[in-house]
């Protein structure tokens, strides 16, 4: 996966797309809408995911979670380190 960088007051910043089998993991500083999509900002870039993630998201926000891609579903929860 290619990185690309995340700059939090620029809201053009390009976000990735998930592939198939992909999963983004790290902590979630932030989430927020743009053109239809939820944003998912993490401390190493973002990705961009389907908008009717965004209130399973809300609540997650400023902890370590997992967001995996399979079979065209996003599977989305936390971490946790124990």
């Amino acid at each position: 996966m290619e990185f690309k960088p995340f700059y939090k007051n620029n809201r053009n910043a390009e976000a990735h797309h998930l592939q198939e089998l992909e999963e983004a993991r790290g902590q979630l500083l932030r989430i927020f809408e743009a053109e239809g999509q939820c944003v998912a900002a993490f401390e190493w870039g973002a990705v961009s995911l389907p908008g009717e993630l965004e209130p399973k998201l809300e609540g997650m926000v400023g902890h370590e979670i997992a967001v995996l891609r399979l079979d065209s579903r996003y599977y989305v929860r936390g971490v946790n380190d124990a």
